[in-house]
């Protein structure tokens, strides 16, 4: 099998996608592929790069199709945030199968399968080829599991909003968190592609010894050690569910606050889009984690119920079945 992926990551997303297409790759074991990547999405080129990877780069749609041609793939996995039908169109002339990951553009109605992860509740059950849920999460993160029964003296909130962080919800947040006039720690993880001023964040840690900026690309290694997370509501609640502690979201984009995952329901106080939040929403809902028992230990048990250490094995079952149903469609064609 020859397999192309698609890829592409998005500033308020993160790089979770490029993990995920590792261990796809890894596990669909294909006998060869090419991870296709736009020329101007640096940050991606550059984490693949420090993954070993040299992906493929294409300058627009016109010479995406040409390589894809030259490569004659099997399988083309589009992981690229939302599809345009006009190219999904180009790219099915080829015969390949088409699979897409988090995909809500027109595209995505061309493909022989979608698997959203960052789905919405469902409002049209007529697309039998999407597959909505937790399922499109892999584990790609090695987890320690935090001792939920008491909360830290001070409690210790970490916040940590992906990537570029277009919005700056990570200066929002601390600044209304430093007006809680309470013991706190606090941690603020940022990343090498934080597109703002880190010195703004460096200074509330200047009025407070107990809040801590620290630069790192791995925020899974301190969420152990946290007892409320502030992120936004892509792929980092599916990530603080892995260690069931109880998190905020703040919205980073409008698309967000329509995902069924970081829900009430789920284990989350989702407050909405993070750039129009009230201070004292915000502080209230820090507080009643922090004061209430019961309800931080009802967020703990609702995020306990999942469980994504076989979503691998079931995504890459799917894939492969969608894959030979593909060839086989092909085959009654010729």
């Amino acid at each position: 099998m020859k397999l192309a992926y698609l890829l592409n990551t998005l500033p308020h997303r993160g790089l979770y996608p490029a993990d995920r297409a590792i261990a796809l790759l890894s596990s669909l074991k294909p006998t060869n592929f090419e991870i296709f990547v736009h020329s101007s999405n640096t940050s991606l080129i550059q984490y693949l790069k420090k993954q070993q990877i040299k992906p493929l780069l294409y300058r627009n749609n016109a010479h995406l199709i040409e390589e894809m041609k030259a490569f004659n793939p099997t399988c083309i996995m589009h992981d690229g945030g939302n599809s345009e039908k006009d190219l999904i169109r180009r790219l099915k002339v080829l015969g390949s199968a088409l699979i897409h990951l988090d995909d809500h553009g027109d595209g995505g109605a061309l493909a022989d399968l979608v698997i959203q992860s960052l789905y919405e509740n469902p409002k049209d059950l007529a697309k039998e080829h999407y597959v909505l849920g937790p399922l499109g999460y892999i584990q790609t993160k090695k987890v320690i599991y935090k001792n939920n029964n008491m909360i830290q003296d001070p409690p210790h909130i970490i916040v940590s909003f992906p990537h570029e962080d277009p919005e700056n919800l990570t200066y929002r947040t601390l600044r209304h968190l430093v007006q809680l006039h309470i013991p706190l720690q606090i941690s603020v993880l940022v990343d090498e592609h934080y597109k703002h001023d880190v010195l703004d964040l460096k200074r509330f840690a200047l009025t407070r010894k107990s809040i801590q900026i620290i630069s790192t690309t791995e925020p899974e290694t301190f969420l152990s050690n946290s007892d409320i997370v502030i992120t936004s509501g892509s792929y980092m609640p599916f990530l603080v569910a892995q260690f069931q502690i109880p998190c905020i979201v703040l919205c980073a984009h409008e698309e967000e606050v329509n995902y069924a995952f970081p829900q009430e329901g789920h284990g989350f106080a989702n407050l909405g889009l993070g750039r129009k939040i009230k201070q004292s929403y915000l502080q209230n809902a820090v507080m009643e984690i922090i004061l209430h028992d019961n309800r931080r230990n009802a967020y703990i048990q609702k995020q306990k119920r999942f469980d994504f250490s076989n979503n691998i094995v079931e995504l890459v079952k799917l894939i492969e079945q969608t894959i030979a149903s593909s060839k086989e469609e092909q085959e009654i064609v010729r």
